[in-house]
């Protein structure tokens, strides 16, 4: 029985970076890197996006004292629904918040939006990143926080859940082609308008990560230009600095640091090293 564990795990991660190896960017080197030994040996530059959830220079351990008011909390659990969710989208993270200060987070979960203490955030989570949308005033985090007080209590977007599950299969064919950006960005919000239809179709229930990019919305500082319903936990992840985005940030999301790591943290960095080129 031990002797199949490894191998299960060698072939999910396989599998998960040859789906997330769909989603990259091919480009012409740039002048400056001409020189650069490895510009000779690649004529391309190719970045692919990233499946694990820290930044290259490795993960932060952080605590509360850090973040700021509206930053964006993802995060796992250890639980079968949040594995399923990261199988579908290829990703480390399944649910998104928002930190609204004070050691309070708002959330929409099963039960609909709640606002519930950083601690019992921690306690559920199996991982917890923390990112920041940079320029956000002290106004906008208060209208932020405003915003979520208003939806307290608001159904969850069950049939927006249901309706992605699809979607994240059917999106793979707007990753063809891999050396255009603003194509991708067209085709996935194209696809997401026919599959998942508009903002108004949601009749004003949320599900999580629609819920963080409609409070931003509201706030007057959208994080991007897709409708808040085509919006993932994983899409969020990707809109990070450095990575390849499916649907397109108006900033890069920028990496705070981790609240709790993940029991496969070492792991998938290990996976990362050995597929990087």
């Amino acid at each position: 029985m031990n002797r199949r564990i490894p191998r299960v795990i060698v072939l999910v991660s396989t599998a998960l970076v040859w789906l997330s190896g769909c989603t990259m960017n091919i480009s012409g080197n740039a002048p400056e890197q001409e020189n650069k030994e490895e510009s000779r040996l690649l004529p391309v530059d190719i970045q692919l996006q990233r499946i694990h959830s820290y930044p290259d220079g490795g993960s932060l351990a952080i605590t509360e004292s850090s973040m700021n008011p509206g930053d964006i909390i993802l995060s796992s659990t250890a639980g079968a629904t949040s594995m399923g969710i990261r199988l579908f989208s290829t990703s480390g993270v399944s649910h998104a918040a928002i930190y609204i200060g004070n050691s309070q987070v708002a959330e929409a979960v099963g039960s609909g939006v709640q606002i519930v203490t950083l601690e019992q955030v921690l306690e559920h989570s199996s991982k917890v990143i923390v990112f920041r949308y940079p320029g956000l005033t002290t106004e906008q985090a208060l209208a932020i926080r405003s915003f979520s007080q208003q939806k307290v209590g608001v159904r969850y977007n069950y049939n927006g859940v249901a309706l992605m599950a699809p979607f994240m299969l059917t999106r793979k064919v707007c990753d063809l082609n891999p050396f255009s950006s603003s194509f991708r960005n067209g085709c996935l919000n194209t696809l997401a308008k026919l599959q998942l239809g508009s903002d108004e179709d949601a009749k004003g229930t949320f599900f999580c990560s629609q819920f963080v990019l409609e409070a931003y919305k509201q706030a007057g500082y959208p994080i991007t230009d897709s409708a808040p319903v085509w919006v993932s936990p994983a899409d969020l992840l990707h809109m990070r600095e450095g990575d390849v985005a499916s649907l397109t940030p108006i900033k890069p999301l920028a990496y705070v640091g981790h609240l709790k790591k993940g029991s496969l943290e070492t792991a998938t960095a290990s996976i990362k090293d050995f597929f990087s080129f």
